[in-house]
Parts: structure tokens; C-alpha cells; sequence
């Protein structure tokens, strides 16, 4: 397989990544014994590196546009980096506030985090010659995993041990312990299957849709690709909003007060 098949190869730092991966992770998961998955493993670890060194430069030139009172209080005249983000964030914690409550400020962080790098990375992923970090599931099970160790810990937190005996006892009555037995490893295994969920819809969409766009770009280049860019565009927002509606839903059930929990 050629090396030069997306862009990334030709960036810096590139060749050295491919080498150091190549050799470390061989007989992982990541990089399995096989010529043509190293590369393309290559490809999305790039990838990745790079969304996040984008949304970091974006971060701080956002952070510098807003540096005083005063500007952070005015509306940007024009749509920009700091439109972007009030964009993003202002349709995430409107939805995190109805589904969390009160409480959502405290998981913006991560959630907003998620969002960000995930629409990039999905957009990123029109552009001819990229391949986009969130159609690989070593990368989407890395954020599932995530989202999955933050709302267990958080709900250990509010909770405490109540945490893990709900899972014995869901229906909260004291009749439900008799069922504890049948309920506690179908709660274990429900609970389980939810990082898995996530990133297999996310990466499966991601795959299908830029399949279908490339293929239809490839067979014919010009104005024939042009809705289904539009419709790729769409895919991309909406899994990422999909992926932080449903981190946001477990988030606020393992949080929610005792009565209701």
C-alpha cells in the first residue's frame, strides 16, 4: 500500500508517528500484524492529533478576542471563531440544563469538550484527502469510554454505594430484592453495552456516510456530489449531537436525586 494516501503523510512529524506506532503498538489493537490497517491506524491517530491541535489554536485565539468584559459582552458582528463556540455552546447547555437541571454546569467541561472535537472531526472528514478520526472505533470507543467512567463516577459521587445497589434493585421497593439475583447482571451488562453502543453508531455512521459521498464524487467530481456534501454536513451534526444527547441522558440518570434515581 502506498503511504501517501491521505494528505497526513505529507505533514510534518507524519513518517515519525507511523515509525514510533508501528513499533510500539504492532500487536495491539490499535495497529494490528497487518500492513494496510498500520497505516490507516496511522491515518486517525494523525487525524485526531491534529483536531485537537486545531480546536486548541481556536481556544486561544477565541480566549484572546474575549480577553476583557467588554467584548465578551458584544456579539461578534460577523460568524467567526467566537461565534462558532457561542453557537455550539449555547445549543449544548440549553439542552444539557432541560435534561440534567441545575446541576449541568458542572459537566459542560466534558460534554462540551466531546462536542467540539467530535463535529471536527466528523467535518473534517468531508474534506477530499482527510480521513476523519471518528470513523474509526479505536477513536469513538476512546470518547464512549470516557463518558463511561465520568458518569459512573459521578454517580458514585452523588450517590455513593447506592450506586451499585441500584443496579441490584431498580425498582427501589422492598419487595425488588427478591429479584436482585435476575436484575443485577442484566443491569451490569445493559450498563456495559452503553459505551459499546456509542461508539459503534457514531463510527458506523461516519463510515457509511462518507463511503456514499466519496463514491458518488469519485464517479462523477462536479455539481453531482454537491447535495450529498450537504447531507454528509448534516450526518456530521447531527451524530455529534446524538452522541452528547445520549452522554447527557446517562449523565442525568446516574446524577438524578434518589427518588427518581
Amino acid at each position: 500500500m502506498d503511504h501517501h494516501t491521505t494528505w497526513f503523510s505529507w505533514f510534518p512529524g507524519y513518517q515519525w508517528l507511523e515509525h514510533t506506532l508501528n513499533d510500539s503498538y504492532r500487536h495491539m489493537i490499535l495497529l494490528p500484524n497487518n500492513p494496510t490497517a498500520r497505516y490507516e491506524g496511522v491515518h486517525h491517530v494523525f487525524a485526531a492529533l491534529m483536531v485537537v491541535l486545531l480546536l486548541m489554536g481556536m481556544s486561544f485565539y477565541a480566549r484572546m478576542k474575549v480577553r476583557d468584559l467588554e467584548s465578551a459582552l458584544v456579539p461578534p458582528r460577523k460568524f467567526g471563531v467566537v461565534a462558532f463556540f457561542e453557537m455550539i455552546l449555547d445549543a449544548l447547555m440549553g439542552m444539557m440544563q432541560g435534561v440534567i437541571g441545575p446541576e449541568y454546569k458542572r459537566y459542560v467541561p466534558l460534554i462540551g469538550t466531546l462536542a467540539l472535537f467530535i463535529l471536527c472531526s466528523n467535518l473534517l472528514g468531508l474534506v477530499p484527502g482527510f480521513v476523519p478520526p471518528t470513523d474509526n472505533l479505536n477513536t469513538t470507543f476512546a470518547c464512549s469510554i470516557i463518558v463511561f467512567v465520568y458518569f459512573n463516577y459521578h454517580g458514585l459521587r452523588v450517590h455513593g454505594f447506592g450506586h451499585i445497589t441500584h443496579l441490584a434493585n431498580p425498582i427501589g421497593k422492598w419487595w425488588g430484592w427478591f429479584l436482585a439475583p435476575l436484575m443485577f447482571p442484566l443491569e451490569v451488562i445493559a450498563l456495559s453495552v452503553r459505551p459499546l453502543s456509542l461508539a459503534l453508531r457514531l463510527a458506523g455512521n461516519m463510515i457509511g456516510d462518507h463511503k456514499v459521498l466519496f463514491a458518488f464524487a469519485g464517479l462523477v467530481p462536479i455539481v453531482v456530489p454537491l447535495p450529498f456534501y450537504a447531507l454528509g454536513m448534516m450526518v456530521c451534526i447531527i451524530q455529534t449531537a446524538v452522541f452528547c444527547i445520549l452522554s447527557t441522558v446517562y449523565i442525568g440518570l446516574h446524577t438524578a436525586p434518589s427518588d427518581h434515581h
